[in-house]
């Protein structure tokens, strides 16, 4: 299935922004926001954008925080920069309390849906592990790549091999 229309494509643009922030009126600034976006597509040679809009959604800080519970709007977490990036940032156990869990975007590793995700599972792994409490998926499941190929898959050369 696809979100466009038949004969339609999809894009989604991703453009990282300030949290909710007393100094941005997101109902004022989004418009202005989104022509600085556009134009930025075109000049990066994605053309006539403007006319081959049919449907957009644009999600602000603001629509974040009222729509889906997100503190502040901050989908990258309050802080975010690259002192936060991959292993800098907080792990997910307290080293110093014990008994203190994180999870979240602002936890490793790192932000948007699905790595929130693996945050939690991480989290409850070492929960689980630290609590000595055993449960039925405690060990990953056996199965081989055969049972996840697609039909159309094609087997990858190993490196250094020619074919």
């Amino acid at each position: 299935p696809s979100l466009a229309p038949p004969g339609m494509s999809t894009l989604y643009v991703l453009i990282p922004v300030s949290h909710k922030h007393p100094n941005i009126n997101w109902e004022k600034e989004a418009p202005a926001f989104r022509e600085v976006a556009i134009n930025q597509l075109e000049k990066i040679g994605i053309e006539n954008v403007r006319p081959r809009i049919r449907y957009e959604k644009m999600i602000t800080p603001d629509d974040w925080q009222e729509d889906y519970a997100i503190y502040r709007g901050a989908t990258f977490n309050l802080s975010h920069d690259l002192n936060q990036m991959l292993h800098m940032r907080p792990h997910n156990r307290f080293e110093d309390i014990d008994g203190m869990y994180l999870v979240g975007g602002g936890t490793h590793p790192g932000s948007g849906l699905p790595v929130i995700y693996s945050s939690a599972k991480i989290t409850t792994d070492l929960l689980l592990r630290d609590l000595d409490i055993a449960t039925e998926t405690s060990e990953p499941a056996e199965h081989t790549n055969e049972q996840w190929r697609t039909p159309e898959a094609v087997p990858a050369e190993p490196i250094g091999s020619s074919s």
